[in-house]
């Protein structure tokens, strides 16, 4: 399979790194990736990299995150999500959407936040969930994040359902005990969507009842795809079959690269450059670090850098 990306429909309840495990079973390939986890009671859109597309995952743009994000509220957890313990309670006032909305303009714009305790963030090493679990108190020092946009999509009596747009690195379990705290009590996720993750998008995702009928004919994912332990499991279809069938739903690196300029690589020059030659000339406008994609024909074959003293491979892909 040539280098490709898959946008998967996480499910709730399970791992980003179950669905690696499953695309890698049923297709074959054994280099599988994807470029940012969802929590396992998190749904929604998982860029996968498929083949030698792992090699591209660092140089993908996807600093625009957007959630769809239910908050419950009157009541803190320690996770700050449905897994969690609760920890704090406080009543809920009596709330009409014009207030709520006020109240989440008041987040849009770049602010310190703080990683959760239960975050994969490392404090000397290792993650802060962790030592978590450890029943260790370890913080991590506060780092900005950016909300572009704040939206109230639904209202009820103690719980609202919120649509963030925002950038990398930004906790919405954060985001839904602050903003629990700045509408006069406490809250915490109950739900989470992400609806596209940088040039990846929620239309179009692959979802695992599809996948299902595409792999063993039947909509019931779990016994096609995760039979419990000592089930037998169901028949599969051969895997250049199951290929062709993703085939229309894979996206070519060249595809969700384009915020990176390209020089085109003439075809007198792609076996020397294929062999270990020098990359082609950056394209003109190209600061001194700045990165751009190698192509022959539509396929992306290197990502390349321009430096002081000429342009250095970051990355090769053979064609």
């Amino acid at each position: 399979m040539k280098a490709a990306f898959l946008v998967f429909d996480k499910p709730a309840g399970i791992t980003s790194h179950d669905v690696v495990g499953m695309v890698r079973a049923v297709t074959g390939v054994k280099k599988v990736g994807h470029t940012g986890t969802l929590d396992p009671f998190a749904t929604g859109v998982l860029p996968l990299a498929l083949g030698r597309a792992t090699r591209l995952i660092q140089y993908l743009d996807e600093d625009l995150k957007v959630y769809d994000a239910v908050v419950q509220l009157g009541a803190a957890t320690d996770t700050g999500d449905p897994t969690g313990t609760v920890i704090r309670e406080a009543p809920v006032p009596d709330l009409d959407a014009a207030t709520v909305q006020a109240v989440l303009a008041g987040f849009v714009g770049t602010h310190m936040q703080e990683p959760p305790r239960y975050s994969a963030v490392k404090v000397k090493g290792k993650p802060l969930y962790a030592y978590a679990r450890e029943g260790k108190e370890m913080r991590a020092k506060p780092r900005p994040v950016r909300i572009d946009r704040i939206d109230l999509l639904e209202l009820h009596a103690d719980r609202l359902r919120i649509l963030i747009e925002c950038g990398r690195g930004t906790y919405a379990r954060v985001i839904a005990e602050q903003v629990g705290q700045a509408l006069g009590t406490e809250g915490h996720l109950t739900s989470l969507r992400r609806r596209r993750s940088g040039p990846f998008h929620e239309e179009g995702a692959l979802d695992v009842v599809t996948l299902s009928e595409m792999v063993a004919g039947t909509s019931d994912w779990k016994a096609a795809l995760r039979p419990r332990r000592g089930a037998e499991r169901m028949p599969w279809r051969p895997r250049d079959d199951v290929r062709s069938d993703l085939g229309p739903r894979l996206t070519r690196p060249i595809d969700v690269l384009s915020h990176l300029p390209i020089s085109p690589l003439p075809p007198p020059l792609q076996a020397r450059f294929l062999n270990g030659g020098p990359p082609p000339a950056p394209p003109a406008g190209t600061d001194s670090g700045g990165r751009y994609l190698v192509v022959a024909g539509d396929a992306v074959v290197a990502v390349a850098e321009r430096g002081p003293e000429g342009a250095t491979v970051r990355c090769r892909l053979p064609i």
